[in-house]
């Protein structure tokens, strides 16, 4: 359930953590804040991207905006900040790239820690297992070892995280970005495999 119900306790605790992230520099603060909304920012992302990858690599952006943003303003309350934060970033996505605006909510490129991602099950029944090993073993090691434990291991976010003493948030990104590069890896291979057939 998103959690729209604002009390002055969990502003306080918002501004609590805002603050701590400010002095000491540490993510692990804004980690803690930015796990706490990261439904709402899906949400909003989903709402105006209408692509479910576009809203994950979107999540990814905005953390990464927020590590200066944060420390650059003055913030009274953390979660209307962070909603019109989010838009503005769609927006602007949306602006760079029109060809973005397309709705897919194809129900194989969900998530899932009951069956392997799409991707890696396709380099699977594909033949392409030797080129998998390969492009996971490219990987940065957290990458590697959050794509194994949730996808090969059928570990959650809140598991992994605790494995690894470590913010959801944060393994969430390894997994996305680690997603994306192995797209990239095995895409490569493809091309250069079919340039040697021709």
């Amino acid at each position: 359930m998103l959690r729209f119900f604002r009390t002055e306790q969990t502003v306080a605790a918002d501004a609590e953590l805002v603050a701590k992230y400010k002095s000491t520099n540490e993510q692990k603060y804004l980690g803690q804040l930015y796990d706490r909304y990261l439904e709402l920012v899906y949400g909003v992302c989903l709402k105006y991207l209408k692509d479910q990858t576009l809203a994950e690599d979107a999540i990814i952006a905005i953390y990464e905006e927020l590590i200066t943003k944060v420390r650059e303003h003055d913030i009274r309350q953390f979660r209307s900040w962070l909603h019109v934060l989010v838009k503005n970033h769609c927006l602007m996505q949306l602006r760079r790239d029109k060809k973005n605006i397309t709705v897919s909510f194809d129900p194989n490129f969900m998530q899932s820690i009951e069956e392997l991602h799409p991707l890696l099950e396709e380099g699977q029944q594909n033949g392409q297992e030797a080129a998998l090993k390969v492009c996971l073993d490219k990987l940065k090691i957290e990458q590697k070892s959050c794509i194994k434990l949730f996808y090969y291991e059928g570990k959650s976010y809140k598991e992994i995280a605790e494995m690894r003493v470590d913010e959801v948030g944060t393994i969430r990104s390894y997994i996305q970005n680690g997603r994306r590069n192995l797209r990239k890896c095995l895409e490569k291979k493809n091309k250069a495999h079919k340039g040697e057939v021709e």
